[in-house]
């Protein structure tokens, strides 16, 4: 028992050294420190669907102060450029008109659903503001970008990438479950196998003899039968059946359990006592 404590210990240690769940999350700045004459973008993550492979976006101009007081209408005809995948939005900053906030979704690469809770995820974008002097020409502008990085249930983390574009900054976000939802995930399929293993032990040694029939073991073994869909219902994120641990764990424990309970009865059958 001491060596098992022990264990149980250790390993949760490591899960809390390794996914760290009481990280808070912050405001990454990147891009062009703020000063005058720099436009700043605010980011702010509203949902990921690992389902569909997408992120969305909100994206904001942030008000520039005058008067030390902020202003959100727009002064001068700037157009915000969104570099999303192999799309190009183009957002109008208009003079008199109050500043753009739009949403939009990102595709989201080298992750997978079914790694679930340690799916891991990235997505790139590339941001660009343009001025329209009175001759009609462009001219880039540096921008600031500031991204919030809190979204519930996973963690958020922006970097800057190198861009072609002049002034332009390009981003990549790096998205994984929180701490949380990746500790409780494992714990939940854990327990799935430990309920599990203890059933077949149970029916197991009944069938064999070693243990005598106990009717009242069948009901926990029945109980056990509808406790790990329950388990598998709970877990946060709610990933879709037929996810690799489903295959591993969940799929197993469900058959262990049913095998448990129908041991559990034919050895009743065979040695219960008589009326």
């Amino acid at each position: 028992m001491a060596v098992l404590v022990g264990l149980c210990a250790l390993a949760y240690g490591l899960m809390l050294a390794l996914f760290g769940p009481s990280d808070r999350p912050v405001e990454a700045q990147l891009g062009k420190a703020l000063g005058d004459g720099i436009v700043t973008i605010y980011l702010h993550p509203l949902r990921v669907d690992p389902v569909n492979s997408s992120l969305q976006m909100r994206i904001s101009m942030v008000p520039a102060a005058i008067a030390g007081a902020p202003v959100a209408i727009g002064d001068r005809n700037r157009s915000l450029v969104i570099q999303r995948g192999n799309q190009v939005e183009h957002v109008a900053i208009t003079i008199g008109q109050p500043l753009p906030e739009v949403v939009f979704d990102f595709d989201l690469s080298d992750g997978d659903v079914r790694d679930y809770p340690l799916d891991r995820y990235r997505a790139s974008m590339t941001l660009a503001v343009s001025e329209t002097g009175a001759d009609g020409k462009e001219t880039a502008l540096p921008i600031h970008v500031t991204l919030w990085e809190g979204l519930l249930g996973f963690r958020v983390r922006g970097r800057a990438e190198p861009t072609q574009g002049k002034e332009a900054v390009g981003l990549r976000l790096d998205i994984r479950r929180s701490g949380a939802v990746s500790i409780f995930g494992i714990a939940v399929y854990v327990a799935m196998a430990v309920i599990a293993i203890c059933g077949l032990l149970i029916g197991g040694l009944v069938f064999a003899g070693v243990r005598r029939v106990e009717v009242t073991f069948a009901g926990a073994l029945g109980a056990i039968i509808f406790a790990v869909p329950a388990l598998r219902a709970a877990l946060p994120g709610t990933p879709p059946l037929g996810i690799r641990a489903d295959v591993l764990i969940f799929f197993c424990a469900e058959f262990g359990a049913t095998i448990a309970l129908c041991l559990f009865v034919a050895a009743w059958i065979r040695s219960g006592a008589r009326p």
